[in-house]
């Protein structure tokens, strides 16, 4: 069995990656943070104030073919470091991996009625995460040159992008049609902190027929805007962000009553676009579409005590950067918000009870990342809301999960999760929490239709 020592920080940055679903939040009525899945909702209070820096926070992840499980399992401890066994994981990562990510965490937030208007103010910090290495990446790495695999072109062609923002965000909505349809809408500017992009990735290995060379051909580019935390540190730009690198974004949504019984929802999040221009750096390849002869490396480089691993892969990486021939510059780019929609329907039994059906999506790399969710949701009284969910991702479908709002006074307690029991079982591909405080005063005027907005 022969086993690779690993650069243990590359192991932890995948395994924090955590992406925003929040779809059983979606449904729980009470909620004010449910605004930013859909601004066309509102909450059942007549104003609301969240509990600075503790009104949402929310954690989450998915992933194609890794689980925690899964690395966790193949990692072996070696003294100070770790270990990864190669067998372990050939089978995991056949298909290759693709992972979506987000933190999200509100500072401050707000919002009010005005008759048949809902205004709404928050600040929120973002990072999202989208990874995605290829098939034929891992078929290189476990079965190497030989067999099958003589004379094939390998893509390797895979996707890093981070986005680190602070957003300002106004939002508004209001109901038409004798209350049957709600529209809503949220304006934000945005101060960009980080970014990673992967603006081209075309990577590709050819096996020699003759020889266990490769012929390497690439057209790659990234770009990065990676702010620095130092003395020059000033409160401004601790407050507000990089203010040279901003943008602006919107989110746009609507609620519908069909009939007496029967609502629909849409929308669409995070669309916009940050302009980056500070603490830049571009790297790409220098000739584009050259191919150029690369002869591998010898497996004894990484087999024996750690400083012999250690000095095999930084020969691998030099010699690689080498081949591929890449060159750095400093050039402003742009980064979409990585943005995602939700489609949604919804039959109240009763007032206070329904039954919620729920699609999401979100596209990265030609890669469409959907889910279907199904959920029960109830408001007991007017202390309890509880909701039960039942989720299938691509790939992943045993996730139940499970979402409470407690009010006691004008104090709101919540917390919701998409997969309540992943972090027990072998389903760890989908896991997340979102929890918050908020302060919350009046109660909406009753409807005396079921599927009030």
């Amino acid at each position: 069995m022969k086993k690779l020592l690993i650069i243990s920080s590359v192991f932890l940055f995948v395994g924090q990656l955590k992406a925003q679903n929040n779809l059983t939040l979606y449904n729980m009525k009470p909620v004010p943070q449910r605004m930013a899945i859909n601004p066309a909702f509102t909450p059942t209070c007549k104003w609301y104030f969240g509990t600075p820096a503790l009104s949402s926070l929310d954690f989450s992840y998915n992933s194609r073919a890794v689980g925690f499980n899964e690395l966790s399992n193949a990692l072996e401890p070696n003294g100070s470091n770790y270990t990864l066994d190669m067998t372990k994981l050939s089978n995991v990562f056949s298909n290759g991996v693709s992972m979506n990510s987000a933190y999200n965490q509100e500072w401050l937030s707000l919002g009010f009625r005005l008759r048949k208007s809902m205004w709404s103010f928050s600040i929120n910090e973002k990072l999202k995460s989208r990874v995605l290495l290829p098939q034929d990446f891992f078929r290189l790495v476990f079965e190497g040159n030989g067999g099958d695999n003589v004379g094939e072109v390998f893509d390797l062609g895979f996707g890093v992008d981070f986005i680190h923002t602070r957003e300002f965000a106004v939002g508004y909505s209001r109901s038409f049609i004798d209350d049957k349809l709600r529209i809503g809408g949220r304006i934000k500017y945005i101060a960009g902190i980080n970014a990673i992009q992967t603006e081209r990735n075309d990577l590709t290995f050819e096996t020699s027929e003759k020889a266990f060379t490769y012929n390497v051909k690439s057209d790659l580019k990234f770009n990065s805007s990676l702010t620095p935390i130092d003395s020059n540190t000033t409160l401004n730009s601790i407050l507000f962000g990089n203010q040279q690198n901003r943008g602006f974004g919107i989110d746009v949504g609507a609620n519908l009553k069909l009939k007496k019984k029967l609502s629909v929802s849409a929308s669409i999040i995070d669309l916009g676009v940050v302009r980056w221009r500070d603490n830049l750096k571009t790297t790409y390849t220098k000739n584009p579409g050259v191919y150029h002869e690369y002869r591998g490396m010898d497996i004894q480089d990484f087999i024996g005590d750690s400083a012999n691993q250690k000095k095999g892969f930084e020969t691998f990486k030099d010699t690689l950067m080498e081949v591929i021939a890449l060159e750095t510059s400093s050039d402003d780019f742009n980064t979409g918000l990585l943005g995602e929609f939700y489609v949604g329907g919804n039959l109240h039994i009763t007032k206070n009870h329904n039954i919620g059906a729920l699609m999401y999506g979100s596209f990265y790399k030609k890669e469409f990342y959907p889910a279907l969710t199904l959920s029960w949701n109830s408001q007991i009284g007017r202390v309890l809301a509880l909701s039960a969910s039942y989720t299938m991702y691509r790939e992943s479908y045993v996730n139940l999960g499970i979402g409470a709002a407690l009010k006691l006074g004008p104090e709101q307690f919540y917390i919701s999760t998409d997969n309540a029991i992943g972090s027990v079982t072998d389903n760890t591909r989908n896991l997340g929490v979102h929890f918050g405080w908020n302060h919350i005063f009046g109660k909406k005027k009753d409807k005396k239709v079921a599927c009030d907005l």
